[in-house]
C-alpha cells in the first residue's frame, strides 16, 4: 500500500486494514509500552491479530521488522508480520496472547521453569552463527547507560552527588574491557516478564513469546 501522509491517522489505519482484510474486525486498545507506539487486538470471528500504529518520524517500524523475522528465521517465537506499510508506521502482527509472564507468575505459574525457559532462550540465541545487519556494537558509551538504568530506575529516591556517579561510572569501566573480549551476541533489550509470553501449545524455547525487543 503507498501511504498518503496527508490522510489523517485514521483513515491511514482504515485504509490499510481494509487492504488486508481486517477493515471489519472488532478492535480493543491493548496496553502499549514506553515509546509512541500504541497496539490494537483485532478480532474477526475465529482470528485474532494485533495492529501496531508507531507514527513516524517519532517511530520507524524497520527496526522492528527487521528483528522479528530475523528471530523466527532463528527458530523463536517473534510475531509473525502479517502485513506492513512501514512508511505510515503499520504492521498487522501475529497475536500471541495474554499469558505474559508478568500474569503467569502472578496466577501460580511455575515461576523456577518459566525463568529457566527464559534463560534457554538467551542460551539459544547466543549460539546463533549469523546476527542481523546493522546493528551497532555496544561501546563504552551504552554500556554506561545501560549501567545507570538500575539506580535511576530502583533507587530513584535516592539522589546521587556527582562524586558518586563518578565513582560508580568509574567501577563500571574498569569491567568493560572483559566485556568487550567476549564474543558478540545479539541483545534484546527490555527482555523481562512484561515482555515475554508463555505459548502453552509449543515446545522448548518456542514456548516463550518475545515481544518488544529493541
Amino acid at each position: 500500500m503507498n501511504s498518503d501522509m496527508h490522510k489523517d491517522r485514521p483513515a491511514l489505519i482504515d485504509e490499510f486494514l481494509d487492504t488486508h482484510g481486517w477493515g471489519d474486525a472488532a478492535r480493543a486498545t491493548l496496553a502499549g509500552d514506553a515509546s509512541f507506539r500504541h497496539y490494537d487486538r483485532l478480532v474477526r470471528g475465529d482470528e485474532r491479530a494485533v495492529l501496531m500504529d508507531a507514527p513516524p518520524p517519532d517511530e520507524d517500524v524497520r527496526p522492528f521488522v527487521a528483528i522479528a523475522r530475523y528471530l523466527s528465521e532463528q527458530g523463536f517465537s517473534a510475531p509473525d508480520i502479517i502485513a506492513t506499510d512501514e512508511d505510515a508506521g503499520l504492521l498487522l502482527l501475529e497475536d500471541l496472547g495474554d499469558d505474559t509472564y508478568t500474569r503467569m507468575l502472578a496466577t501460580d505459574g511455575d515461576e523456577a521453569a518459566l525463568y529457566a525457559l527464559a534463560v534457554d532462550v538467551l542460551i539459544s540465541l547466543h549460539k546463533c552463527s549469523t546476527r542481523p545487519e546493522g546493528l551497532l556494537p555496544y561501546g563504552n558509551g551504552r554500556l554506561l547507560d545501560e549501567a545507570f538504568l538500575a539506580p535511576v530506575w530502583l533507587f530513584d529516591d535516592i539522589p546521587l552527588s556527582e562524586p558518586v556517579r563518578r565513582e560508580y561510572g568509574d567501577a563500571w569501566l574498569e569491567l568493560f574491557p572483559h566485556v568487550h573480549a567476549t564474543p558478540k551476541v545479539l541483545v534484546l533489550r527490555d527482555y523481562h516478564v512484561d515482555n515475554l509470553i508463555w505459548l502453552a501449545g509449543r515446545n522448548e524455547t518456542k514456548a516463550c513469546g518475545l515481544l518488544d525487543f529493541q
